[in-house]
């Protein structure tokens, strides 16, 4: 039994990494907010912000208004930065951590379901995400595969109409961070993000090192983030973050996350 303290002390951290340049971008993250507090009104949101003065101070007020915390980060530093004060913050308080991107409507009981989510030994998994539809239903990211023919990673699922997600099975594969549910035992277990890396390399080389520890990343696809703005899903093979990714787990066999058709 636990007393009545310990039952209302939220058990997540959903960490909202903002970073806006105009007044412009202001209401996709406030849209975010509110869906969050409506959607999980007993974990606690964290906007960790980026943007520069005038649009940070509206931003300020903006989390104040809807219940969320608030914290200032330096424009200077990156995306991943900015994620890991969610990470450092959340085990401090025994709480689990939820990357969660602006821009992005979850649906309704979107994190009981992700917290429920286990591992094929029927244990809560390590890692847990959830696919992101853009606005014109096509699939953004399901989780990620790796490509023999072009030798890098790829978006699962993207570019598809999002009603394939209702027949598809729970899977183990690297989730993005875009919506992603790690569990505090693990933060303290893998660590922080790797401020060398941005983007989906980022999410791609903590869920690698997840695995690495015996850990499973899993996605529930019942679970669905659903974008105000259309954009890609996938990893830039491209840049110096890919190549340090490459760097960095170049003794991996990537094979298990070949999927069996190309």
């Amino acid at each position: 039994m636990t007393d009545g303290a310990d039952v209302e002390s939220p058990e997540v951290l959903i960490v909202v990494p903002a970073r806006a340049e105009s007044e412009a971008e202001l209401d996709p993250l406030l849209q975010t907010l509110v869906a969050l507090r409506a959607t999980a009104p007993d974990a606690m949101t964290l906007v960790v912000d980026r943007s520069p003065g005038p649009q940070a101070a509206m931003i300020e007020i903006a989390a104040a208004e809807v219940g969320c915390a608030y914290a200032a980060h330096d424009p200077a530093e990156g995306h991943s930065s900015a994620l890991n004060v969610g990470l450092v913050n959340a085990p401090r308080h025994d709480m689990d951590a939820c990357l969660f991107a602006p821009g992005l409507i979850p649906d309704a009981g979107w994190l009981r379901r992700l917290r429920a989510r286990t591992g094929r030994d029927g244990t809560p998994a390590a890692v847990a995400g959830g696919a992101v539809v853009n606005p014109n239903g096509m699939i953004r990211q399901a989780g990620y595969f790796f490509s023999l023919f072009r030798r890098a990673w790829g978006a699962r699922l993207g570019r598809v109409p999002e009603q394939l997600l209702d027949v598809t099975e729970p899977l183990l594969c690297p989730v993005g961070s875009e919506l992603q549910l790690i569990r505090r035992e693990w933060i303290d277990r893998v660590g922080l993000y790797d401020e060398g890396l941005e983007g989906a390399n980022a999410a791609l080389d903590y869920c690698l090192r997840v695995h690495a520890e015996g850990g499973e990343c899993v996605l529930e696809p019942t679970v669905r983030g659903r974008a105000l703005t259309a954009a890609e899903g996938e990893p830039d093979d491209r840049d110096q973050s890919a190549h340090r990714l490459q760097l960095k787990h170049a003794n991996v066999s990537f094979r298990q996350w070949v999927p069996e058709v190309l």
